[in-house]
């Protein structure tokens, strides 16, 4: 049983997506052995379990060494880990004097609950829907943050995150150009064609992997 067979026995609307999607760009057939079988999964991530503390984790690991951003994570999670929003934006707060933690990001932790307070939002009843007021409102939060968290908390085909290394790495590999402009044309074109979620997943593996 090939791949694609495979996922078409676990979720068969995602085996026929994919094959949509490999019959349209066949630059990608090359790589079926990569193909993902499930259109969402698990964070890989120690310590990440809602949405709130995916937005706090994507930017404490955001442009730094991998290595660097556990550290940092080991002193956060413990100050968010909490069952009470009160607690967690006093102890957030309490970051933007930190000398432990990276400067600019103290900003960007102390405006992210900031925000929440202001729009009477929580660790509890933030969802993906806020996460475009997010982006507007709240500097340091972009694009993908948003894709990031969409890839992991929904089912939207809007999770192309084309500002990743590895997505950059990948995109490379399969196109000639790969400017920037470039890149964002094809993203909204995958976009467009309800195929932003396997083009995400699959550029990404080749990024990652080849």
């Amino acid at each position: 049983m090939d791949r694609l067979n495979f996922i078409a026995q676990i979720n068969p609307v995602w085996a026929i997506t994919i094959s949509e999607f490999f019959e349209a760009y066949p630059e990608f057939k090359p790589y079926d052995y990569m193909t993902p079988i499930n259109s969402i999964e698990n964070i890989p991530y120690k310590n990440v379990n809602s949405l709130f503390q995916a937005i706090v984790h994507y930017i404490c690991a955001v442009g730094v060494n991998y290595s660097y951003a556990i550290k940092q994570w080991d002193i956060i999670f413990p100050l968010i880990n909490h069952d009470s929003w009160d607690t967690i934006f006093e102890n957030m707060l309490l970051l933007k004097n930190n000398t432990n933690i990276q400067n600019k990001k103290r900003k960007i932790y102390y405006n992210l609950c900031q925000f929440m307070n202001q729009y009477n939002l929580t660790h509890m009843n933030l969802n993906i829907s806020h996460l475009a007021i997010l982006q507007q409102k709240v500097p340091g939060i972009g694009i993908g943050c948003v894709a990031w968290c969409k890839k992991y908390f929904s089912l939207d085909d809007d999770c192309l995150e084309y500002t990743d290394i590895n997505f950059v790495k990948g995109f490379k590999k399969l196109y000639v150009s790969y400017s920037l402009a470039f890149i964002k044309q094809k993203a909204n074109e995958w976009n467009d064609k309800k195929f932003g979620r396997i083009a995400n997943l699959m550029v990404l593996q080749i990024g990652c992997y080849t």
